[in-house]
């Protein structure tokens, strides 16, 4: 009768835990990075352009449950779409300190923005949800604004896509989180193999840095962050 009592309460227990993670999912909505291809280079890099990125992506979010696994872009949050669960919408109509999602008040500048693009989901003044961009998988989560224009008016902030993935990686090393491991902490990444059944075709590839890599959990390390650096001149394809 004991046993039985103490797995009783412990059901509880993660039924409490349960209930009260479905509580703060109104809290959270995933965050979407828009991205352009930097037409006016040769390589038609991706950049990120809305945000002032600065030498590192933030801080990781703390809040319990999530810690470590999470950033969020520096405001404003302009992603230029959201998405929700119905319990996440049903909740935004009366989310405090102003939220009122479901009827939408016309306000001066950028309305269209503040209503569709995240702009007031986020703000704290408004709905005050957290953004969530995932620090394993942000890629998944970036969203091709097609005018490949935008980045133009802001040279300042635009930052190519690989400069993120650096910074991201800059809060790995800090923390030495692995996030790129299965549940018994091996890497489930990228896999390279060398696979040329005519070896006298085969490149002669070192994988010996890929190797440790790997066993690193896939986390670059301070030296091989800065060796991977390039430069190149940012000439327009037609002057070639």
């Amino acid at each position: 009768m004991r046993n039985a009592a103490l797995f009783d309460n412990r059901q509880n227990l993660k039924l409490s835990f349960a209930s009260r993670q479905l509580q703060r999912v109104a809290d959270y909505s995933i965050g979407f990075l828009r991205y352009e291809n930097q037409m006016g280079r040769f390589d038609k890099r991706r950049v990120v352009w809305e945000f002032e990125w600065k030498n590192e992506v933030g801080e990781t979010i703390d809040h319990p449950g999530i810690e470590g696994r999470y950033f969020t872009s520096p405001p404003y949050h302009h992603q230029g779409m959201f998405m929700a669960t119905r319990e996440q919408l049903v909740a935004w109509k009366t989310r405090g300190p102003e939220c009122k999602f479901d009827r939408p008040v016309r306000r001066e500048g950028y309305h269209r923005e503040r209503t569709s693009g995240g702009l007031d989901l986020y703000d704290t003044m408004y709905c005050n949800v957290t953004q969530l961009l995932p620090l394993d998988s942000v890629e998944d989560l970036y969203i091709h604004h097609m005018p490949n224009k935008n980045n133009e008016r802001s040279p300042e902030r635009t930052i190519a896509t690989i400069d993120l993935h650096k910074k991201r990686m800059n809060i790995l090393k800090k923390s030495d989180k692995k996030l790129w491991v299965d549940k018994f902490g091996k890497y489930n990444g990228i896999k390279m193999i060398i696979d040329e059944r005519n070896k006298s075709l085969s490149l002669p590839f070192d994988l010996t840095q890929y190797k440790d890599y790997v066993a690193r959990g896939g986390v670059l390390t301070s030296k091989e962050l800065q060796q991977w650096e390039w430069s190149e001149p940012a000439f327009e394809e037609s002057s070639r």
